[in-house]
Formats: C-alpha cells, sequence, structure tokens
C-alpha cells in the first residue's frame, strides 16, 4: 500500500468505527509522545489536520491498525470492542490489505443517558 492509500484506509475504518453499535467517540490513538508531536505539529501548521485518529502501520507482516475508542456502558466495553474489531478486520479484507494487528483500546466508558432513550 502506498501512503495515500494507507490514509484512505484510516479514513475509512475511523467512518466505519465511528457506526458501530456502542461506539460513543473515537480518540486519537497512539502513545503519549505521538500525540504530542501531532500536536505540536498542527500548531505550527505543518500537520495534516484532516488525518484520521485511527493509526495504520505498515510493518514486516501486514498492516497494524490502532483505534481509541469510547463506548457507552449499557453496550458493555469487551462486546462494543469485539464489534469495532470484526467492523474493521471486514474492512480490511475490502481493501485487501493484510492486516498484522488490530489494537482496540476503551479510553472511556459513557454512561450518560440520551433524552428520551434508555439505557
Amino acid at each position: 500500500m502506498t501512503e495515500s492509500a494507507d490514509r484512505e484506509l484510516a479514513a475509512d475504518i475511523e467512518a466505519a468505527v465511528r457506526v458501530v453499535p456502542g461506539v460513543t467517540a473515537v480518540f486519537r490513538a497512539g502513545g503519549l509522545l505521538s500525540k504530542a508531536l501531532v500536536a505540536g505539529a498542527q500548531l505550527l501548521g505543518i500537520g495534516d489536520e484532516e488525518a484520521s485518529l485511527v493509526r495504520v502501520v505498515r510493518a514486516p507482516d501486514g498492516i497494524r491498525v490502532e483505534v481509541a475508542i469510547g463506548v457507552h456502558s449499557a453496550a458493555g466495553a469487551v462486546a462494543t470492542a469485539h464489534r469495532v474489531q470484526a467492523a474493521i478486520d471486514a474492512l480490511g479484507a475490502a481493501h485487501g490489505a493484510s492486516l498484522a494487528g488490530v489494537h482496540v483500546t476503551v479510553v472511556h466508558v459513557d454512561d450518560t443517558v440520551e433524552r428520551g432513550a434508555s439505557p
């Protein structure tokens, strides 16, 4: 895959993850240093402000995907993470990408009840 294909895959994965039942938000994936570098570059005007929050990295054994999500407590963190994993696997297959690993991190659990909805 090329860099533009990697960006397209990351954007497609982010869009797919956002519609997974139970996902309330997608956060920037990666470690603290990685996040600080991206934020610093964006503040200096040299970063890609349209960059996906999903991290796609090419490795010798295939593509590695990292995504950080918020979940609704009623949906269950583990079940939601499994649905996210399945969505990413399906999208990778549709793109013809050889996924070496998918890392889903739940960084927030939302226990608020939306107006007019029950948990």
